[in-house]
């Protein structure tokens, strides 16, 4: 039992960091002359595969929304009360990815949204994502050579220069609710609490 779950909780792990990739090596400058002037246009998304991207960000929820299932077996063979219906119910986060879960499952709900919406992926794409750490002074840098195209990343302090997978979470009417891989770690991050309350440590 613990060799399952404990194989479970690493697939969302691994599903969460295959969000993005240090290796920005795929993504080139354009240039283009306009009489005296010289323009460059970096796009991000530009060789990204939608269905690729659509499919990590499936991946990614449904290995976060089936820790609820496998927690709850660990539970009942331990003889301990679980508690994963009730994480849904009052965390956000949680309560949609699990929705965004059971929508990919069934087509539709057949019963009211946990978290109270038809929850959907909008604007799924690939991105540059910048991020400082956490030390003081912790800073990350991406630069193109006007002159030569070359492309220099660097970062002190833990900070991180990634493409990544991002989208927002919208309702029925498109009103964003939140920031998909914000809302994925956060629920990660509440699911090992439960986890640990249940007396699993995270590998």
């Amino acid at each position: 039992m613990l060799a399952t779950l404990d194989r479970k909780i690493r697939q969302m792990y691994a599903a969460l960091g295959a969000l993005g990739t240090a290796d920005l090596s795929a993504v080139q400058p354009q240039f283009a002359q306009d009489g005296a002037y010289t323009t460059m246009k970096v796009d991000f998304n530009a060789d990204a595969d939608p269905i690729e991207l659509a499919n990590a960000a499936s991946l990614l929820v449904a290995n976060i929304a089936s820790i609820k299932d496998h927690l709850k077996a660990w539970c009942k063979n331990k003889k301990l009360p679980f508690q994963g219906d009730a994480l849904i119910n009052s965390n956000k986060s949680v309560a949609l990815v699990h929705d965004l879960w059971n929508i990919d499952k069934h087509a539709e709900l057949k019963s009211r949204p946990r978290s109270g919406h038809n929850a959907k992926i909008h604007g799924l794409r690939q991105a540059l994502v910048l991020t400082t750490g956490m030390a003081a002074g912790s800073s990350v840098f991406y630069s193109v050579d006007p002159r030569s195209g070359n492309v220099t990343t660097g970062s002190t302090g833990g900070g991180s220069a990634k493409l990544s997978l991002v989208a927002q979470i919208v309702d029925e009417h498109n009103n964003v609710l939140g920031d998909f891989t914000t809302t994925c770690t956060e629920a990660v991050e509440a699911w090992e609490r439960e986890l640990a309350a249940a007396g699993v440590s995270p590998p």
